[in-house]
């Protein structure tokens, strides 16, 4: 096994860690004046000698995580030069992995990421009558680390990168001067993590292979499409029985279990044969965000921004009969000649039109009768823009066709 014993130094080349140090210098190119990517970009023709040294020894060790606490939660980072070596191991482990790894597994670089998992599940959807839709519950949390590492024996023999891929898992994390061992999962934004997640379900994806069944996973979301009852009840279990020798479990939340008639939600899309549109839940967290910004203080330059990104994303990749449908339980009224939607969450609009893509969003709180009456005339003598205004916002679309 030849190609074994050479991935240590195929990770210590020039080429991948060159590569690598590309990615760390634009990944972290905003980052605080007090962060260590500085002083090794500084001091890198120093630096990469002494690096590419010590992991061709064998002696390189991962520093502690440094945990950051805030209100809405909590980030690890990795030391810059540990989160470059993490980048070259990813590089050379992913090729050396690829052979073995499903290319119905989308999350993968190369296979053609979250959209290329929902076109595939729609064009499927008229060879079937039924479907499972499930997750993992706390994915990257609940992985053991003797099974993963058990799994990474069978197709890793270079001891060297194991001890690495070892002491990445048994990670330690400092935070406000206490140091604690991790005991269990792997980490986030890490760029090995999601190759070390797609492993961890080989197995499941191994069986499902055998069932001959349409099947479809992003990381630890999977779809299944079956033409019966009795084929679907079967891959219940094929799915049940892995999940259960990798000591994780399906989030009873987000599984789905019926006709494909009734249609269901993947990867932020609803899903139904001859129908593919952009999921409820998708909408409200747009209109979460879109508020987080505005109570904020952002400008409508920045809150429309990032509406009008968010409408570029959801429409990428994908071919949407539209982002709204009238058949929506939450569609409050229809405006104009019913190719615009309002859908409403609490104090939040969201204006979309058939056919145009988001021009822009101003707020209109504090806004007097007669400011808002004067702007609504002078938008409706333009036939090609459509608009509303909500409780909250001014959204204004104008027509791309």
């Amino acid at each position: 096994m030849r190609v074994d014993i050479e991935l240590i130094k195929k990770i210590a080349s020039d080429s991948v860690i060159d590569i690598a140090y590309d990615w760390l210098c634009e990944r972290r190119r905003d980052y605080s004046h007090n962060n260590d990517v500085w002083d090794l970009r500084f001091r890198w023709a120093e630096i990469k000698p002494c690096l590419q040294q010590s992991l061709l020894a064998g002696e390189y060790s991962i520093s502690p995580q440094d945990e950051f606490r805030m209100p809405d939660g909590s980030i690890e980072l990795w030391s810059s030069q540990d989160a470059l070596v993490l980048k070259a191991m990813s590089i050379v482990l992913g090729e050396h992995l690829k052979p073995i790894l499903p290319r119905n597994c989308y999350h993968l670089a190369g296979h053609g990421g979250a959209k290329a998992a929902v076109r595939a599940t729609a064009r499927h959807l008229k060879q079937g009558q039924h479907v499972m839709k499930s997750d993992v519950r706390g994915y990257y949390a609940s992985i053991d680390h003797e099974v993963l590492f058990k799994l990474l024996q069978e197709y890793v023999h270079d001891k060297h990168v194991l001890n690495m891929l070892w002491q990445y898992m048994k990670r330690i994390v400092y935070c406000e001067e206490f140091y604690r061992d991790v005991k269990q999962g792997i980490s986030l934004g890490c760029p090995l993590s999601p190759l070390m997640g797609a492993l961890y379900l080989k197995q499941l994806d191994d069986r499902m292979e055998k069932t001959g069944l349409f099947y479809a996973r992003f990381m630890d979301d999977w779809v299944v499409i079956a033409p019966t009852r009795w084929k679907l009840r079967n891959a219940i279990r094929v799915v049940n029985e892995p999940l259960n020798m990798l000591c994780v479990e399906q989030h009873p939340d987000k599984t789905f279990v019926g006709r494909l008639e009734r249609g269901f939600d993947f990867l932020g899309y609803f899903l139904k044969p001859g129908i593919l549109r952009v999921s409820v839940d998708t909408l409200k967290n747009c209109a979460d965000r879109i508020s987080r910004l505005y109570e904020q203080g952002a400008d409508y330059v920045r809150i429309g921004k990032y509406v009008r990104n968010w409408h570029k994303w959801v429409r990428a990749g994908v071919k949407l009969q539209s982002i709204l449908f009238k058949d929506f339980e939450d569609v409050d009224e229809h405006v104009s000649d019913k190719c615009l939607c309002r859908v409403r969450f609490g104090e939040i609009s969201l204006i979309c039109d058939l056919h145009s893509e988001f021009f822009g969003l101003i707020t209109n709180q504090g806004m007097t009768s007669a400011t808002a009456g004067a702007l609504e005339a002078c938008l409706s003598r333009a036939p090609a823009q459509k608009f509303a205004i909500s409780h909250s916002f001014l959204i204004i679309t104008a027509n791309v066709k």
